[in-house]
Order: structure tokens, then C-alpha cells, then sequence
């Protein structure tokens, strides 16, 4: 980038110093030949007047008018002889001179030009009529060396190259630590990236100030908090599957080796066995089951069926599956929902949220204890409510009850059957329909599953 920025303004200093060379050698060079052919054609003007129109007469005009010796003054008569020559050592004085700018002069169109000689090197030649009653009778032409124009050019030159490299120099140097500090971040921001492909933690990258690399790099470091903390889950996610996985798995293995060491058994004791196999093996279906279901929801996050639905049959539904467990451990389920509801929700994705909740609930719920089930509808909302009577969650945990195979009480969620994965299915579920689940809770006393889902899914004439 450095290199880059270098020679682009190489370029630009370069470009820029010969339009400004051309331009003031242009101009010195046009300055002098306006002056050369002014003197000149006031030479012919005072020439033609003079009647002699002799060499002594014409030198008299020449010193009267004081042109400086720089100039070289030589006059000519019509037929290009020369008939004066202010340069004393000069022996052209009667014989022709055919010079370019003297022939197109007695063609009847004066001239002046710019032109390097071996000779002399660059020179400014200029060629004036002398016209008299309307006839030319001769030419003044006039030369003055442009080597003092060359030589204000070429210092001129050398200087803007030594201002050009001190620049370079300069903005080299600038463009280089200006290049360090702006690459500093993008450096860091590789490194961690390459982090990333070697499955190394992500680390933050340091940002100071609010430029645009700045923006960047917060961006990055909310990305990097965000994939270690979705890491971590994965890593425990994957340690709880194992574990859940193997416990049902080594019970069954230990059971089975139980039953081939020996030889007879009691059929009673067989049964007995079979019977807690039967009962790991479907744990273990009820894990897989519920972890299929899982993978499901996170392929199929965007692609929900909505359709028209009635969350109090939703609701009535779920209440009527878990009526018998909730008798079966003597646990009152109380249903209080009135009024129909009708939404635009996934059905089964919803029964599966609220049905979790409430299981969850009265598993966690001792005899004697309650669960109750109501539903409240405002403009904002739809909220359905799941109370109970149960063990309570403690304030340190609620966050991450819905954490896939968290379990407050891992004891009791082993008697119950639990898995850790039906709180994270129904967050899921109703996360997926733009809502959420808030929860409040004390031991001892009880919890409260107030799932929220946005009043823009309630059904109307329009949807």
C-alpha cells in the first residue's frame, strides 16, 4: 500500500513539474520573442524613413536607439543582400542571406521562431519587412541568443527535483507510519482470524478511537464473544449428550452382563432386569427423540407452517395429554383459559413449547402441589401463563435453564426421566415465532412460565 501510494504521488510530482516547466519556458521563450519582434519592426519603421538607406546612415539609427549588443541586428535589401551588420568582426555585408525567417519576410509575412543551432545553441530569430510607398525594399532580421532562458529553466528544474525528493522522502516516511498504524488493526484482526482456523479461542482485538477500522474492530469483538460463548455452549452441549447418551447405555450394558454371567435365573429377577433395560432403552429414545427434534428446529428455523390456529385448543390439547401424569403423581393441573385466540403460529412447533413447559412443571412439582395453565391477550401480546408449586429454581440458574441438557436438580430429573432438552425446545419454539419466555421463581415456593408471543401474529381479516 505504501509502495502503491509512493509512486502515485512520484507520478503526480512528476506530471506537475513538467506541465510547470513547460509552461514557464513557454512563457519566457513567447515574452522574448514579443519583445525581439517588436524592436525589430522598430528598426523597420525608422529604416524605411531613412532615405539613404546606406549602412553609416542605418548604424546611426542603430546606436541612437541603444538595442543591446546581446542582439544581433542585420538588414538586408530585397533581394536578401545584406547591407548592415552591427557585429564588427562580421563579414557578411554584401553577400545574400538566406535565412528562413528572412525569405518568408520578403514573401510578405514577418516571422519569429524559437530553434537550436549547433553553433550557437538556442536562439530566437525574428524577421521584419521594410516597407517603403507600400513596397518592401528590404528586411531587418534580428537574433539574440535563449541559452540565459535555458539555463533559468534548468535551475528552475534541479530545484523542483530536490523539492520533489525531499517531498517523496517526506511523504514516504508519513505514508509509512500512517500505513503501520492503519494495518495494526487489520494485522490483529488476521491473526485472530487465523485463530479461527486453527480452532483456537477467539480473542478480542485492542480498538481505540471511532474511525471506521474502530467500527470494525467492536464489530469483530461482539462476533468473537458471540462465537466463544456459542463454542462453550457447544463444547458443554457435547459433554451432556455424551454423558446422557452413555448413562442409559452403560445401564443397560451392566444389566445384560448381569444376565449372561449366569447360567440359570430366576425368571422373576429375568423380568426384572428386562424390565429396567426396557426402561433405559427408552430413555435413551427419549433422548434421541428429543434431539432429532432439536436438529429439526435448527434446520428448519425459517421454514414454520403457519397457518390459523386456536391457542386455546393449542392449549386445551396439551392440558388433556398431561392430565394423566399430573393424576398420577396427585399433582392438581388447573386450566383457566375463556376466550378463543386465533393466531398465525406453527401448531405443532407451539403444542411442543407449551407442552414442554407444563411437563417440565409438574415433573418439578411434588404431591398435593399445583400447576395452573392461563392465558391473558392484550394490544402488545398474547401471554400464556404456567404456574406451579414445585422445588423453585434459584436466582443464580434461571438464566440457564434453557441451556440444552441443563438441569437444576440432576436427582430428581434422573427419577423423573428428564433430559435437560425440553426447556431448550420450547425457547426455541416460541423464539421462532418472534417471542419469548420470561421466568421468575423462589425455592421452596414455586415458578412462573409466562410465554409471550407478539400480538402481530394474532390472526385478523387481513392476514
Amino acid at each position: 500500500m505504501v509502495l502503491t501510494y509512493f509512486f502515485i504521488i512520484l507520478l503526480t510530482l512528476f506530471m506537475l513539474s513538467i506541465y510547470m516547466l513547460d509552461t514557464i519556458e513557454q512563457y519566457f521563450f513567447n515574452r522574448e520573442e514579443m519583445e525581439l519582434l517588436t524592436r525589430a519592426n522598430i528598426v523597420a519603421g525608422i529604416t524605411s524613413r531613412h532615405i539613404e538607406y546606406r549602412d553609416d546612415a542605418i548604424a546611426r539609427v542603430i546606436d541612437d536607439m541603444k538595442i543591446d549588443r546581446a542582439i544581433r541586428v542585420i538588414i538586408t535589401d530585397k533581394e536578401a543582400i545584406v547591407l548592415f551588420d552591427n557585429r564588427e568582426e562580421s563579414d557578411l555585408e554584401g553577400k545574400v542571406l538566406l535565412k528562413e525567417e528572412i525569405i518568408h519576410a520578403l514573401n510578405g509575412k514577418d516571422a519569429v521562431r524559437s530553434n537550436y543551432e549547433e553553433s550557437s545553441g538556442w536562439v530566437i530569430n525574428t524577421a521584419v519587412r521594410v516597407i517603403k510607398d507600400r513596397e518592401i525594399i528590404g528586411v531587418v532580421f534580428l537574433t539574440t541568443s535563449a541559452e540565459r532562458i535555458v539555463r533559468f529553466v534548468e535551475d528552475i528544474r534541479n530545484k523542483l527535483f530536490i523539492i520533489s525528493l525531499v517531498v517523496s522522502i517526506f511523504i514516504g516516511f508519513f505514508s509509512s507510519i500512517l500505513a503501520r498504524i492503519i494495518t495494526a488493526p487489520i494485522l490483529n484482526f488476521t491473526a485472530a482470524i487465523k485463530n479461527m482456523e486453527d480452532e483456537k479461542t477467539i480473542e478480542k482485538v485492542p480498538v481505540t478511537g471511532n474511525d471506521e477500522i474502530t467500527q470494525l474492530g467492536k464489530a469483530f469483538n461482539k462476533m468473537s464473544e458471540r462465537l466463544n460463548e456459542e463454542e462453550e455452549k457447544r463444547k458443554v452441549f457435547v459433554s451432556n449428550a455424551s454423558h446422557e447418551l452413555r448413562t442409559p447405555l452403560s445401564s443397560i450394558k451392566v444389566m445384560a452382563d448381569s444376565l449372561l454371567q449366569f447360567e440359570s435365573l430366576d425368571m422373576s429377577i429375568v423380568k426384572e432386569f428386562l424390565g429396567d433395560i426396557n426402561n433405559e432403552i427408552d430413555r435413551l429414545s427419549r433422548i434421541v427423540n428429543k434431539l432429532l427434534l432439536l436438529t429439526k428446529m435448527d434446520a428448519e428455523e425459517k421454514e414454520l407452517e403457519m397457518k390459523k390456529v386456536d391457542i386455546k385448543k393449542v392449549i386445551d390439547s396439551v392440558y388433556k395429554s398431561l392430565l394423566p401424569l399430573a393424576k398420577e403423581k396427585n399433582v392438581h393441573l388447573d386450566y383457566e383459559v375463556a376466550d378463543s385466540v386465533f393466531m398465525k403460529i406453527d401448531e405443532d412447533k407451539m403444542w411442543e413449547a407449551i407442552f414442554n413447559i407444563v411437563d417440565n412443571s409438574i415433573k418439578y412439582t411434588s404431591a398435593n402441589g399445583k400447576v395452573s395453565i392461563r392465558m391473558h391477550k392484550t394490544r402488545q401480546d398474547v401471554q400464556i401463563i404456567i404456574e406451579d408449586s414445585g422445588i423453585g429454581i434459584p436466582a443464580h440458574e434461571i438464566d440457564k435453564i434453557f441451556g440444552r441438557f441443563y438441569r437444576v436438580d440432576k436427582a430428581r430429573a434422573r427419577e423423573t426421566g428428564g433430559t435437560g432438552l425440553g426447556l431448550s425446545i420450547a425457547m426455541q419454539a416460541v423464539k421462532s415465532h418472534s417471542g419469548d419466555i420470561e421466568v421468575s421463581s423462589e425455592e421452596g415456593i414455586g415458578s412462573v412460565f409466562n410465554i409471550i408471543l407478539p400480538s402481530g401474529i394474532i390472526w385478523n381479516e387481513n392476514n
